[in-house]
């Protein structure tokens, strides 16, 4: 093990969280990593990153959280979207994977594609790739229907 630890919140998994997590685990950097599932926020405090939990997006400290409401707030305060994090024309709110994609995604895909990109190759693979995928996952943590009629 790297003794580096990825924490996030116990109780049910969340396609969020899960995305944001196997993304993390495909740097160097975090291969290793043991995942940490607990809200006990002084164990939290001792992880090197923590998603989806903990009531803070910080990129300087490692924190990808999208739940950040005050007490007795129904709204959450959180509206970051791609486009006011990486300027992607993108306005669906972020989940705890859109903000682990939006910072690190682009290292992401260089760690699993065997080509290696040009610089216009990786822009388009990560837009379609958020596009096609994350952004999905976002829409769904954020109570957006999958679709507009009746699912059957």
């Amino acid at each position: 093990m790297s003794g580096k630890k990825i924490g996030t919140h116990n109780g049910k998994f969340h396609a969020d969280e899960v995305m944001g997590c196997f993304m993390l685990k495909t740097l160097p950097m975090y291969k290793d990593a043991e995942i940490v599932r607990t809200r006990d926020m002084k164990i939290l405090d001792q992880c090197d990153i923590v998603i989806d939990v903990g009531a803070v997006y910080d990129h300087s400290r490692c924190r990808y959280d999208h739940h950040q409401r005050k007490d007795g707030q129904e709204k959450s305060e959180f509206d970051e979207t791609m486009k006011s994090v990486t300027g992607v024309k993108e306005y669906i709110k972020l989940s705890s994977a859109g903000l682990v994609f939006a910072h690190y995604g682009k290292e992401v895909i260089r760690q699993i594609t065997p080509k290696q990109l040009t610089d216009r190759e990786l822009d388009m693979v990560y837009l379609a790739m958020y596009r096609n995928l994350i952004k999905e996952v976002d829409a769904i943590d954020n109570g957006i229907d999958p679709c507009d009629h009746k699912l059957r």
